[in-house]
């Protein structure tokens, strides 16, 4: 159970760590790998003759507290196996290669993948040796980088930002449902909350004083 417990914590951790705004699947993809990654690493730090715990913190306290120095064989067995399964999971839920994609994290230190067009390697090759570009782009993120460069190098734009703009979570889609649920209830009914909707998800702050300044105040008689 503490092992489950341990599991099931860094799994909620990992899904916490995808939710939010401004993400891609760029560096959603990067999550993924890292804990790919560490799942190998507590396998094989199980698989020591010295066994390891430090990296479940529950199961550590369990075995310390019971004065257990050493996991038993067998359940020593059921969770690397476990954790094989866990990562070979990952694996065929998440099989895209998103190696492609290096010109668009970085297009300063990374070759030109065969999927572009012609036009597109070129501009590609035209900012990459722009220096002062490469000063921008370490100061901007990656979606204001490639929109700014829009005008100069349009085609190539337009590719790294097909790339970043398709949603890599359902995240915004929960949080609309959220607000749905919120606006909609039995003491407020409206068929049509696209205008509430867009309030409500917003990341804007609304400017008060200048939406009542554009009021007039009917005084009363």
């Amino acid at each position: 159970m503490a092992y489950l417990y341990d599991i099931f914590q860094k799994l909620n951790d990992l899904n916490k760590s995808l939710q939010g705004n401004n993400t891609h699947i760029l560096q959603l993809a990067d999550k993924i790998t890292g804990f790919q990654k560490k799942l190998l690493l507590w396998k094989r730090k199980l698989e020591e003759d010295h066994v390891h715990t430090d990296c479940f913190p529950a199961l550590q306290c369990i075995l310390q507290e019971n004065s257990i120095e050493s996991l038993d064989a067998s359940l020593k067995l059921i969770f690397t196996q476990h954790l094989s399964s866990l990562s070979e999971h990952f694996e065929n839920y998440f099989p895209e290669n998103l190696e492609q994609y290096d010109w668009v994290r970085n297009p300063f230190q990374s070759t030109s993948p065969s999927t572009l067009s012609t036009k597109e390697e070129e501009q590609l090759i035209e900012l990459s040796c722009d220096s002062s570009l490469k000063l921008q782009y370490d100061k901007d993120k990656l979606f204001e980088f490639w929109s700014s460069v829009s005008y100069d190098y349009r085609a190539i734009s337009y590719a790294a930002l097909r790339v970043l703009l398709p949603y890599a979570t359902l995240y915004l889609c929960e949080t609309g449902f959220s607000a749905i649920a919120v606006i909609k209830n039995k003491y407020r009914s409206k068929i049509n909350v696209e205008k509430e909707m867009r309030v409500a998800i917003s990341k804007l702050e609304p400017r008060f004083e200048k939406l009542c300044s554009e009021k007039q105040a009917h005084p009363s008689h």
